[in-house]
């Protein structure tokens, strides 16, 4: 049902630690913020969710949130069965009625939406309430820009192992009932692994090329040895046969795993950890983790989601406070039910993504994953191991001919880095000279998918703020027509290449202080702009697709469009699968669809929607 005006309220979810947020079971109560209006009623989730974020910031001090600059928001919208709407709509009425809404009333008499979800498929809008979470920075307080620009992705990954210390064991956290709490987009300890879809990782390949170089051992051709296939074989064998137990699956599978993986896959807690070198703490880093079921839908729950609940209880841990304030913890995370397997990558960056590649288990292919994670495990311990012994200096060696002379001790060399950005760090401009990348930030933190950090370029040269952004496909050639135009109308781009430790395209530019388009575009000077950037795009036969509010930044008395991940030639360029589309979004031209060609006739249509005039 679509209303031409009406509005949402805001409830307010206690920040860990507060004085109404506790350990205990009991479900923290919300508090009643405020309500956002909406004359018009947006076409999707997507939009209300980030027009009702721009109105509590925009409106942060007039709320008394006293947000402090570390703090991030995050929001999801929900239905409820019935409306808890007072008759007379007062902050103090809003407030008592909507007192009793919290995890459990959520879970029991709400259904939550998905980003991609239309407002067309809404039963009521008088039921929708948007629920925020503000995320707090976790350790002290600091007082200077410089200081708050340094620490601020540090004190969020302490936050984060603060929160996910007080979950439950990993054996009942990973029970659905659990999950559903903790899978909440609003927690800061929510574990990125597309479960909600709202929980959309970044590439996992970004953060270590152990994970790209998982991936292309098991898509390239190779040869195998003779033992190689023969313990494949054996394996697949004993995997396909019923056991009366997961003990007894665990120790006939073991052999066969432990000879062509690692001694430590199959044993100690949980159902397998492998270990590297112990840490000054006693803190062993962990390269994999491996959770086995008898058969799938024995066990209360699901391998992998127990192997993730290992993960965070693992490197969220006081012990792992010194490996975690030093990089991204990677692991493998590998999940067994009955004769299936499952394989996925864990890091612990400023949130906790999980990339998930579903695995057969027959054959040649159970040959190609045991070597992959063989060397992929080995990579890991390398890495680890001389992890460890750069956080701390040698040993001073004890005086000489003193008696009981004191104990050798280690000075901390490696200090933590502003963030734990992606690995590339490095490349080579069209001049030959190398860069240095020293990540400062993501420059669109609320959307986790967007694999897009703002950085610190450094040559020899000179030394520039950059936008660095990892996309499976973008159109160098469109983006340089418009970067070299005069006047200059997309962002001055420094590199753009296939990288293979990612996996993805690197495309490096400058950084652009610019307004976002409220809305439309009102100044002729704007409007006409925008058209000169679209017309050279069409005159060269390219299409831009994606011509939005969002691509489109106004600086000065010109636009400079980003974002050229679907731009390409006229015929040939086509829509990604996962658009957002319906019947009811008016966002899109009505030939649009999946997989669809891009036509100038689409780019015409989102001008007509941005300025209100034709091409």
């Amino acid at each position: 049902m679509i209303a031409e005006s009406f509005s949402i309220p805001v409830l307010l979810v206690p920040p860990v630690g507060s004085a109404t947020s506790s350990a205990s079971d009991s479900p923290e109560k919300y508090r009643y913020l405020t309500s956002v209006p909406f004359i018009h009623t947006p076409p999707t989730i997507s939009e209300m969710h980030h027009d009702i974020l721009q109105s509590v910031r925009k409106n942060a001090g007039k709320l008394n949130l006293g947000i402090h600059p570390l703090s991030e928001m995050k929001l999801t919208i929900h239905e409820l069965v019935q409306s808890l709407r007072p008759a007379v709509k007062t902050d103090k009425n809003l407030a008592e009625a909507y007192e009793i809404v919290n995890d459990q009333y959520l879970y029991e008499n709400g259904f939550t939406y998905n980003f991609d979800h239309l407002l067309g498929s809404v039963g009521n809008l008088e039921n929708l309430v948007a629920i925020l979470h503000i995320v707090p920075p976790a350790g002290p307080t600091l007082t200077t820009v410089q200081e708050v620009n340094e620490s601020s992705a540090q004190l969020r990954r302490e936050h984060i192992a603060t929160a996910a210390k007080m979950r439950k064991s990993p054996s009942t956290g990973a029970h659905t009932a659990d999950r559903i709490v903790t899978q909440n987009p609003t927690r800061v300890d929510a574990v990125y692994n597309y479960r909600p879809i709202d929980l959309a990782p970044p590439p996992i390949t970004l953060y270590h090329p152990v994970f790209a170089k998982f991936l292309q051992l098991m898509a390239e051709p190779q040869e195998f040895t003779k033992e190689e296939l023969i313990r494949a074989h054996s394996f697949v064998t004993l995997a396909v046969a019923y056991y009366r137990d997961e003990a007894t699956r665990r120790e006939t599978l073991y052999c066969d795993m432990s000879t062509a993986i690692h001694e430590s896959i199959l044993v100690l807690g949980p159902d397998g950890v492998v270990s590297s070198e112990e840490t000054l703490d006693g803190f062993s880093p962990v390269t994999a983790i491996h959770e086995v079921k008898l058969e799938i839908g024995d066990g209360g729950c699901d391998p992998l989601a127990q192997g993730e609940c290992d993960y965070v209880a693992i490197y969220s841990s006081n012990e792992a406070r010194l490996v975690r304030e030093v990089c991204c913890c990677p692991a493998f995370i590998i999940g067994m039910a009955g004769p299936n397997i499952v394989v996925s990558g864990a890091v612990f960056v400023d949130q906790l993504p999980n990339g998930r590649s579903p695995l057969d288990d027959a054959g040649y292919r159970v040959a190609r994953l045991f070597r992959a994670l063989k060397v992929c495990i080995m990579d890991l311990d390398e890495y680890y191991s001389k992890l460890v012994q750069t956080i701390y200096s040698p040993p001073e060696r004890p005086v000489a001919g003193v008696l009981g002379g004191r104990r050798p001790t280690r000075r901390r060399i490696l200090d933590p880095p502003s963030m734990i950005g992606p690995h590339f760090t490095t490349y080579c401009d069209d001049s030959g000279e190398e860069v240095m990348l020293t990540y400062k930030a993501r420059l669109i933190p609320d959307l986790s998918v967007k694999a897009i950090f703002v950085a610190e370029a450094k040559s020899a040269s000179e030394t520039a703020t950059v936008v660095v952004k990892f996309a499976y496909k973008y159109n160098r050639e469109a983006h340089n027509l418009l970067a070299t135009a005069s006047p200059q109308q997309a962002p001055n781009l420094r590199y753009c290449a296939y990288e293979a430790s990612v996996r993805m395209q690197v495309v490096v530019m400058d950084y652009v202080e610019g307004e976002e388009v409220d809305d439309v575009l009102t100044q002729p000077a704007h409007i006409e702009s925008l058209r000169r950037a679209l017309t050279a795009l069409h005159a060269n036969d390219f299409v831009f697709g994606d011509l939005r509010a969002p691509n489109v930044l106004i600086v000065d008395d010109r636009v400079v469009l980003v974002d050229f991940d679907w731009c390409g030639k006229a015929g040939e360029a086509r829509y990604p699968s996962d658009i957002a589309l319906g019947a009811e979004i008016s966002m899109w031209h009505g030939r649009v669809e999946r997989g669809g060609l891009i036509e100038k006739a689409h780019d015409e249509y989102h001008f007509r929607a941005l300025t209100k005039e034709d091409l």
